[in-house]
């Protein structure tokens, strides 16, 4: 005697601030859901068609994560967050 509906609201896709270079070590700090797992991936080039990933899936504990990588001989990179499912 009436219809259910469910709505499902995606979360907001992560934000990445400003990235802070320290010698040769590069740290990339996003916003962030508490609780949820995060991808860091990254590529050299933009014409490429996949990424690869920079560690292991990070959880977040705050609203604000981040991940650092090591600058290596490429001549740039560039870098993507992923919320996983």
């Amino acid at each position: 005697k009436g219809t259910v509906f469910r709505l499902t609201v995606p979360p907001p896709p992560p934000v990445i601030q400003m990235p802070i270079q320290s010698g040769n070590q590069l740290t990339v700090t996003w916003s962030a859901l508490p609780g949820r797992a995060y991808q860091v991936q990254f590529k050299t080039d933009l014409t490429q068609t996949d990424w690869a990933d920079l560690g292991t899936a990070l959880t977040a504990t705050n609203t604000t994560a981040f991940a650092s990588d090591i600058l290596g001989p490429d001549p740039q990179r560039f870098y993507r967050i992923v919320l996983l499912p």
